[in-house]
Formats: structure tokens, C-alpha cells, sequence
């Protein structure tokens, strides 16, 4: 080892006992932690930073500004019971269907409308706000943002990194640092510190594990949905793991405050959510009679039977429960207002290669002008026939139908996909009163009536609505209905 080595060895060392020193005890955990790459002080601006990125991908607020309040209610009536002072609050309801909560630095604190279909009263709606706390009061996405820096970069650079503003930013993680698995012993704290605030705020603190279960039917009852054992995983579920473990761990936690914590405030819970959209709203778009409506930006086109559907503010996507069946995805674009669809087409989806493209043309479908091309691809690793059509909706709006299609699917399949496209049209004034989305409403028992009564009012042509009932309420396998007590119920 030369000399000049030895100094280059002894000047890292200074950067990294710097970094190393940035450790601090937390006041909720009483846990020594590394956070210095995110001090405290920057926290709110990273959050307010992010917060505009979040609101674009998960659809905005929920326009019901009194279920809104709500929720902004409960979240401060926990906020006085947790630890940090330092930290301002605010609590945002997604116009979501996914079933999903999630925290950012600096106070911001996120539950989607699938939170609230499957909390059972406001102490498990609680519950999830006061777990999304205790990870802001634990300091996780500090500690976990300030590990991956120093995993990623090094210690000599992460020293630097420490009195830059906005670093996230910098480093490119941005909001998928946020919404990212936390390790099982980060649950757990976030699971023990919601469970302490839940009591500290009256709330029944049994409630965390009792949310907790009824996440754990939950994704059994969508795997069913969607034909598959596990496929698919709800955002929160694959960021909140679920397991018995958890579960268990959560009923022991509740039972150390065992007086004066009892409030569930079920029947104003049911009374605040009533009315409230189940799945796809008309701002995305929803499924109705086999349909995928927009009555907002006023089209609907068919589905092909036997498909599953997935939304987001950019795409949709109607996929069948085969393997080797197909695929409709739904995107919009724009276009110059002298630009035609069919250069549309050839310039902005073909980028203006046309060695792979067969069957290039025109058409008017239903009074919409449309440009097609069909070409060879992929999916799910199996050669496809993918064919393109694009609708003029407007001088510079474009409506996109993808269908992807397998080599090996069935030619009524395909003839069904086929018709799904040539149904695209403009929805009439009595098409847009017809479509509606689902809602929550609840209906009280009486005496004599059966879960199969109750669950013969949901709006789903599957034999899962028995299924979908317990699932929504937290009920056990064979516990029977209760004679004058709510229960929520989805209609269309």
C-alpha cells in the first residue's frame, strides 16, 4: 500500500464516521435509528413535493367533501396522542377504488376509498390512519430513505447529501421510496405505535386486528374475483404484508390497555360512508352491464364474458381470466387539430416504422373516424397479433383500443374482442341516466333475514356476493345476520 492510498483510505473514513454519527434515539420507539440523510427539517418539503405526484396517480380527492372532513376528523383526533409536535398533519381521501393507505414525510397521510368499503366502523378507519401515523412518528421513510442512499451511493458521498435540499428529489427515488415495502420489524413498530395512539384516543384498540383480518379475506375474496390463486396483489396488501403472525401480534398488543378504550362509532361510520362510490367512479370510468362507461368524457364500449378489469387515471385494461386469452387496453392521446388519424396513427403509435404493420386503414365505426394497423408481438411471453385502432374523438383527442391477441386463443375470442371495438361509441343523454357506478348503503335486519337475502342486492353477476357481504362486513364463515343491526350493503 502506497502512502497516497493510505491518506485516501483515512479520508473516507472522516465522511463516514459523519454519517454514522447523524444517528439519533426516536421519542415514540425509544429506538436508536439512522435518519440522517433526511433531518426532520426537510421532511415537510419532501411530502409537500411529492404530494402533487400522488394526487396524479391515484385520481385526485374524492369529490364528497363532508366524507373528506370526516376523515380529516378522526385523523386529528388522534394526532394529539402521538409523540412528534413537530409534525402538521394532513390527511387526503384518493378517489380510489384500490384498497390502499400510505404515508409521506412531513405529516401527509393517505387512505382511498377501498380503505373505507372495507372498514367495518370509524375505530378501524382509525386504526389505519393511526398506523400510518405511527410510521411518520417512527421515522421509517427517513430511516429507510436514509439506508438506501447510503446502500446506493456510499458513505463519502451520502455525507454531502446530508445538507442538500430536496434530495430525494436529486437521487431520483421520488414517490416510489413512499409506497414501497416496509421490513417486518417497521410494521410491527407501526402496528404497536397505532395501537397505543388508538387507545390513547378512546378507540377500541382491538381494531387494528380486526382491519388486519378482514384484509386477510380480502385478498382471498379479489383472487377469487379475478379467477387466480394470488396473481394479483391490492396495493396495500403488498406494502402492508397481512400475515397470522401480524394478526396475533396485533389482538396481544390490544390487550395491554384494557380500560377506558371502547368507542367503535360503528352507526356513524355507516351513516358518514353511505352513499359513498364502490369501485371505478364516473371521473375514471366503470364497468356496468359488461360495459366500460365514461360518462364523463361520454363514450362506452362492450366487454368481452369471462374478463376482469383494472382502471387508472391513464389506462384501462380488460384482460381474460385464461392464459392464453386476450387483452383490450384503453389510452387516450392528442393530435395537432390539422393532423388526420390516420398520420396520427402512422407517425405517433408507429413512430413512422411500417416493416411490421399489415392491414393499415380507415374506417368510420358508430360515426367516429377510426385508423387500425395490426402487427406481430407479444404477451405474457406468447406470440400475439396486436391490433391498434384509433378514434378521433375530437380535433385533437384520440381514444385508443389495444386488443392483444395470442397465437393460441380461440377464435370466438377473438371475434368478441373484435366486436368489443366496433361497439366504441358516444353515449346518449338516457345512456348517461342509465349508468351508474356502485355505492355503499346499508339496510337493517329483521328478524328472519339471511346473509344470502342481503347479498342478493349486490350488483355483481358472479356467485361471490355471500362471499363479498362477510368480506365487507368482517364477518366469520357462518355467522348469521342479527336482527336490528346495520349492515353495509353495495347497489347500483
Amino acid at each position: 500500500m502506497t502512502k497516497l492510498d493510505g491518506l485516501y483510505k483515512i479520508i473516507l473514513i472522516f465522511p463516514l464516521l459523519g454519517v454514522l454519527s447523524a444517528c439519533s434515539t426516536n421519542q415514540a420507539t425509544g429506538r436508536n435509528q439512522f435518519t440522517g440523510l433526511m433531518p426532520a427539517s426537510q421532511e415537510a418539503a419532501i411530502g409537500a413535493q411529492e404530494h402533487t405526484k400522488i394526487m396524479a396517480q391515484f385520481g385526485g380527492e374524492v369529490e364528497d367533501k363532508a366524507l373528506r372532513d370526516y376523515v380529516t376528523r378522526i385523523g386529528n383526533k388522534i394526532v394529539p396522542f402521538t409523540e412528534r409536535q413537530d409534525v402538521n398533519y394532513t390527511f387526503t381521501l384518493l378517489d380510489s377504488p384500490i384498497v390502499n393507505a400510505f404515508a409521506l414525510p412531513g405529516g401527509y397521510v393517505y387512505l382511498t376509498r377501498g380503505i373505507l368499503t372495507l372498514a367495518n366502523n370509524e375505530a378501524e378507519m382509525a386504526a389505519v390512519i393511526a398506523h400510518e401515523i405511527g410510521h411518520i412518528t417512527a421515522r421509517h421513510s427517513a430511516e429507510r430513505y436514509s439506508t438506501s442512499i447510503l446502500t446506493s451511493i456510499g458513505a463519502s458521498i451520502a455525507s454531502v447529501a446530508i445538507n442538500i435540499d430536496g434530495a430525494s428529489q436529486a437521487l431520483g427515488l421520488g414517490s416510489e421510496l413512499y409506497l414501497k415495502s416496509y421490513s417486518r420489524s417497521q410494521e410491527h413498530e407501526a402496528d404497536d405505535l397505532g395501537i397505543r395512539y388508538l387507545a390513547r384516543a378512546g378507540y377500541n384498540p382491538e381494531a387494528m386486528a380486526n382491519f388486519l383480518q378482514s384484509l386477510d379475506e380480502y385478498i382471498k375474496l379479489d383472487a377469487a374475483e379475478r379467477g387466480r390463486t394470488g396473481n394479483r396483489v391490492p396495493n396495500y396488501l403488498s406494502t402492508h404484508p397481512v400475515t397470522s403472525e401480524r394478526i396475533a401480534r396485533s389482538r396481544n398488543a390490544a390487550a395491554q390497555y384494557t380500560e377506558g378504550a371502547n368507542i367503535t362509532n360503528r352507526i356513524d361510520y355507516l351513516k358518514a360512508i353511505n352513499g359513498m362510490i364502490v369501485g371505478d367512479s364516473p371521473a375514471q370510468g366503470f364497468v356496468y352491464d359488461n360495459h366500460f362507461v365514461h360518462p364523463e368524457l361520454g363514450f362506452k364500449f362492450s366487454l368481452p364474458a369471462n374478463y376482469t378489469t383494472e382502471n387508472s387515471p391513464e389506462t384501462f385494461i380488460a384482460k381474460s381470466k385464461s392464459r392464453t386469452g386476450g387483452a383490450i387496453i384503453l389510452s387516450s392521446g392528442k393530435k395537432q387539430a390539422s393532423e388526420s388519424i390516420d398520420d396520427f396513427l402512422r407517425l405517433r403509435i408507429l413512430k413512422g416504422d411500417m416493416s411490421n404493420a399489415r392491414d393499415f386503414g380507415t374506417n368510420t365505426v358508430n360515426g367516429i373516424k377510426t385508423a387500425s394497423v395490426e402487427r406481430s408481438g407479444s404477451v405474457n411471453n406468447m406470440k400475439a397479433n396486436i391490433r391498434t385502432v384509433a378514434f378521433e374523438w375530437s380535433p385533437t383527442t384520440v381514444f385508443i383500443l389495444t386488443l392483444a391477441m395470442p397465437e393460441m386463443i380461440n377464435q370466438a375470442e377473438v371475434k368478441a374482442m373484435q366486436q368489443s371495438a366496433f361497439s366504441f361509441k358516444r353515449m346518449s343523454t338516457a345512456d348517461k341516466r342509465k349508468y351508474r357506478p356502485k355505492r355503499i348503503s346499508f339496510r337493517v335486519a329483521q328478524t328472519g333475514d339471511t346473509v344470502a337475502q342481503m347479498a342478493q342486492q349486490f350488483p355483481y353477476d358472479d356467485n361471490l356476493n355471500e362471499r363479498r357481504f362477510r368480506v365487507i362486513k368482517g364477518m366469520e364463515p357462518y355467522e348469521q345476520l342479527r336482527a336490528r343491526q346495520a349492515y353495509k350493503i353495495i347497489t347500483q
